[in-house]
């Protein structure tokens, strides 16, 4: 037994050997792996410094070559507008030539005339002594009643007047001569300040490069009305033609005569030019004198000499109710709601047709559009709202907001703008956007436009009414008592100064 006791005991011992000898091992290999994972860290810090060199060199060379990519359409940009510039240049030279060479052809027209008119009194005074020598003659035959002196005398005033009807005749011609050579120096001179005010309206704005608008200015010249711009340069303005305010019925589908506002004297009288139906809105181009009409079914605008009935289409399928004329710009601002919602400006031609900014999104179509020209800044309500923007359509901004506002004026020299809301006149301040109450008036304004302090205003209603409210002293009456156009319906005014 105790044998086999001590044989248990050894057995034990040995086993316990073992399993010194193999958590040794068990250690030593934990150590072997620690040192490992240590290396495979510091390989893996190396590997990501390096991956982290690698990507600031790409991010280096990307910004280089960025650089360079910037740099190449810079300059291709500078050498644009450097081009643009040569063709400013090249156009306002040519304009510079040609108004010369007019202005010499029209000095040299009139030393013609001077001579014409020299040769003229020289025969008038040729004329007078040869009278005076047939007078002596007829008292000298009374005198003596021969017959050879009869005959000779009467052959001499034959060749005498043969002479003076050839000379008559000469003058004829070289007065007509001259004369078309006006006409024709005139019509030049017309067509040179259209093209050098195009060239000044494409240098101010934003309506296109250089390669662009040569073929428009090309046409613009080519489409200039002679007989028009004979008549603007030579015709003067009557004293009846100033200061007064035209008034379409709109919306009516019968013919209805305009009726035009004598503001001198508050008088109302019949237009006698324009008997249209289906009139939207109607503005004024005070360089060319003419009217803007928006007509509906069919949509389409027009263009008239000022007093006259003669019509001419600038667009065709385009529904508007207000347009704004921007004159040193040469460029109609419209509100339109057809083809689509939106701000829309072409040239006073009705070309370069531009949405400036798609505001269907913004609610109902714009009403009446008004125009900052100094700020080069555009107003307009769309029933719920007042915005503005600049006229390249940036800076959208809403000034007010409320129900029933359709009309919108500006006086710019005080910087203050006027709206409507309802029945209700509003002011603002273009600097602050304050808005204070002016006044309640009796209608609601469908349109109105600001002169010497006083806004006219159109409004609603059955019989038409064209208010007046003087915002220069708000105290005081009215400067002229509202008036009411019996048969008229849903009246806009337009100022012709």
């Amino acid at each position: 037994m105790s044998m086999y006791f001590l044989l248990l005991i050894c057995i034990s011992l040995v086993c316990c050997c073992n399993c010194q000898e193999n958590f040794v091992s068990v250690i030593q290999r934990l150590h072997q792996l620690e040192e490992e994972l240590f290396h495979n860290k510091a390989d893996m810090i190396r590997v990501e410094k390096r991956i982290r060199n690698i990507i600031d060199a790409v991010k280096t060379s990307l910004r280089v070559e960025l650089k360079e990519t910037i740099r190449d359409q810079v300059r291709e940009t500078m050498s644009e507008i450097v081009q643009g510039e040569t063709f400013r240049d090249t156009v306002k030279s040519e304009v510079v030539s040609g108004l010369r060479h007019v202005k010499r052809g029209y000095h040299q027209m009139k030393r013609q005339w001077h001579h014409v008119s020299r040769s003229l009194k020289d025969f008038q005074d040729e004329t007078a002594t040869f009278h005076e020598f047939v007078l002596e003659k007829v008292d000298l035959l009374n005198g003596q009643n021969t017959s050879d002196t009869c005959a000779n005398d009467n052959f001499r005033l034959e060749l005498e007047l043969q002479t003076s009807n050839v000379s008559v005749t000469e003058l004829k011609h070289d007065n007509e001569r001259l004369l078309e050579l006006n006409k024709t120096c005139q019509f030049k001179l017309s067509q040179l300040k259209t093209v050098l005010s195009v060239s000044v309206f494409f240098e101010a704005g934003d309506l296109g490069n250089s390669t662009s608008t040569s073929p428009a200015l090309t046409k613009l010249v080519a489409t200039t009305s002679p007989p028009v711009m004979t008549a603007s340069l030579k015709t003067p303005r009557r004293e009846e033609e100033k200061n007064r305010i035209l008034i379409a019925s709109i919306w009516s589908s019968t013919n209805q005569q305009f009726r035009q506002l004598n503001l001198h004297n508050g008088s109302l009288s019949v237009y006698p030019y324009h008997n249209l139906a289906n009139v939207n809105c109607i503005a004024y181009l005070v360089k060319t004198r003419e009217l803007l009409i928006a007509l509906y079914n069919p949509y389409r605008i027009l263009a008239s000499a000022l007093d006259t009935n003669q019509m001419r289409l600038l667009r065709e399928g385009v529904g508007t109710y207000g347009m704004a004329v921007d004159d040193g710009w040469g460029v109609v601002f419209m509100g339109i709601f057809r083809p689509k919602v939106s701000i829309t400006r072409m040239s006073t031609l009705g070309e370069d047709f531009t949405t400036v900014i798609d505001s269907a999104n913004y609610g109902p179509p714009p009403r009446q559009i008004t125009l900052d020209t100094r700020r080069k800044k555009i107003y307009w309500c769309n029933f719920k709202k007042l915005f503005t923007m600049t006229y390249n359509g940036e800076d959208l901004t809403t000034l007010a907001t409320g129900s029933f506002m359709f009309a919108v004026t500006l006086d710019q020299t005080a910087s203050v703008l006027y709206y409507s809301k309802g029945n209700e006149l509003m002011r603002m301040t273009v600097s602050s956007n304050v808005s204070t109450s002016v006044n309640i008036l009796d209608d609601m304004p469908l349109n109105m436009g600001l002169y010497r302090g006083i806004i006219y205003y159109s409004s609603f209603s059955t019989d038409a009414v064209l208010g007046t409210v003087n915002v220069t002293h708000i105290s005081e009456a009215y400067s002229l008592e509202s008036k009411r156009i019996k048969g008229f319906l849903n009246p806009y005014v337009c100022l012709i100064p």
